[in-house]
């Protein structure tokens, strides 16, 4: 509830000033920046509150590889490669172009990292 209630969660329901498209998860979807792109919800038709942690389809699939919290953490390497730096779409060259620090929960450490706070980040990954 923390996490999508916070000021910096987006609730998408257009894209280029255009309705969201289905394939972009129509009618919205949740968009949390400081999380890893697969975390953000797809497409939202439906809310229900649990009281224990659900799986969800990436963690069931991999839970080695992809953690319930899945906050952009160059501290913590997937298992497969590391985190710590990453190409930005749009800094020129595509594929090649220059690799950079990696900044945890995406720059917005300030702004969510009390959310975290006294968590095992490399635990709750």
């Amino acid at each position: 509830m923390d996490e999508a209630l916070h000021p910096l969660t987006l609730l998408a329901f257009g894209m280029y000033g255009e309705v969201l498209p289905k394939q972009n998860g129509a009618p919205v979807r949740i968009v949390l920046p400081w999380k890893y792109g697969f975390k953000s919800a797809k497409s939202i038709v439906a809310l229900r509150f649990v009281e224990q942690q659900p799986g969800t389809a990436w963690n069931k699939a991999a839970a080695n590889e992809y953690g319930f919290y899945s906050n952009v953490n160059p501290d913590v390497p997937h298992p497969r490669w590391s985190q710590a730096t990453e190409r930005r779409i749009g800094d020129g060259g595509g594929l090649f172009a220059p690799r950079r620090k990696t900044e945890l929960f995406n720059g917005y450490a300030d702004q969510v990292g009390s959310l975290y706070a006294g968590m095992d980040l490399k635990k709750n990954y």
